[in-house]
């Protein structure tokens, strides 16, 4: 059980509002700076009952009760349900500020995409709502280690603070999968720029490699990495982590062997990925068979790469190691295998619809 799931609990039990606050130091000792004596009796202060939940460094995490009208067996039966999560949730081994908070969030956010409740408006019971109102950048990351040891909250968050230097927050989401929000100035790291302005797609990628090399650097195994536009997260939380998720898969998919997925380069992907199995087959069976190219992993990468290139024969020559008259020979045997000469914009769209169809329908 989570401190979301126990704040609803005791709400819905006592019918009484319940919140979860993070208390600053003074707060906190003013609250709890109790005697050994007095530590499993409950706090009372303006009507409510105050239970801490997390501490660290002397800031507490606490779980509020209002109190009209309850009797003193339900009081105490409430503070007991709380102390005693309370006692739990440090067995845990939880050692950063922010990660019960981090982890309230993440419950919420996971009921809302289950729904399919992209648009859903964070509430006011989540404690981190009052930090999700300005522009942040979602970066989401995905592990896909098995024998390796876990990576931690706090050992993660350690790395992302280093990282970005500014304010971040990291939500972990289903096993092996973080989300992690930045501000959004990590774009222009604060500085005003009078000469061009970067594309702020190449900036996001950009900062998405360092990111993932950051993280490869530290731990051992595959992990991919999607990163969206800024959004406002009370408002635009869940509909950008769909979209990153979806990015994932679909990066896992159609992009092997990368582990940096942008959702402005997958739109194509996307659109093949929404067709029905049984509709996809059969349009690849209209268009030809690209087997014998497409089933050959040379000749794959040199397509990829050559639409990579924009279909550029110097750059993907340059991009491959290879001779120009080397990816020439390749692309006309291309063309003699299928027909299509990928030197044309229209027979080079035919065959990259190939390729995608051929990437889904094989993996099926």
């Amino acid at each position: 059980m989570d401190s979301e799931t126990l704040r609803h609990s005791l709400e819905q039990l006592t019918g009484k509002r319940t919140g979860i606050k993070q208390l600053g130091r003074q707060h906190t000792s003013a609250l709890f700076g109790l005697t050994t004596q007095q530590e499993n009796e409950p706090v009372v202060h303006e009507g409510k009952m105050w239970v801490p939940i997390f501490e660290n460094e002397g800031r507490a995490t606490a779980i509020w009760m209002e109190l009209e009208g309850l009797t003193p067996t339900e009081v105490r039966l409430a503070h007991y349900a709380a102390h005693n999560f309370a006692i739990a949730l440090k067995a845990t081994g939880l050692k950063e500020e922010g990660e019960a908070e981090a982890r309230q969030l993440s419950a919420w956010l996971n009921a809302q995409l289950e729904q399919e409740k992209n648009d859903a408006e964070i509430p006011e019971e989540v404690t981190l709502k009052g930090r999700l109102f300005g522009e942040m950048v979602p970066f989401l990351l995905v592990s896909e280690n098995v024998h390796q040891p876990q990576m931690t909250y706090r050992s993660l968050m350690k790395l992302l603070r280093n990282y970005f230097e500014n304010d971040v927050l990291l939500i972990p989401l289903q096993d092996k999968e973080w989300l992690i929000l930045a501000r959004k100035e990590l774009l222009t790291g604060g500085d005003d720029k009078d000469d061009e302005e970067e594309n702020p797609d190449e900036l996001l990628a950009q900062t998405c490699m360092g990111l993932h090399e950051l993280i490869a650097s530290e731990w051992v195994g595959v992990f991919h990495l999607s990163v969206a536009q800024a959004i406002i997260p009370v408002k635009g939380l869940t509909g950008s982590v769909a979209l990153l998720k979806e990015t994932i898969m679909l990066g896992r998919i159609f992009q092997v062997g990368d582990y940096i997925h942008l959702p402005w380069e997958l739109h194509m992907e996307r659109l093949v990925n929404s067709i029905p199995d049984h509709k996809r087959r059969l349009l690849l069976g209209q268009i030809g068979d690209y087997s014998v190219v497409l089933g050959d992993k040379e000749m794959l990468l040199t397509l990829e790469t050559f639409f990579e290139m924009d279909c550029n024969v110097s750059e993907t020559a340059k991009k491959l190691y290879i001779h120009r008259n080397t990816l020439l020979y390749r692309l006309d045997k291309i063309k003699q295998e299928t027909g299509a000469d990928v030197r044309s914009f229209g027979d080079a769209a035919i065959v990259k619809l190939a390729m995608l169809l051929y990437k889904v329908t094989k993996r099926k």
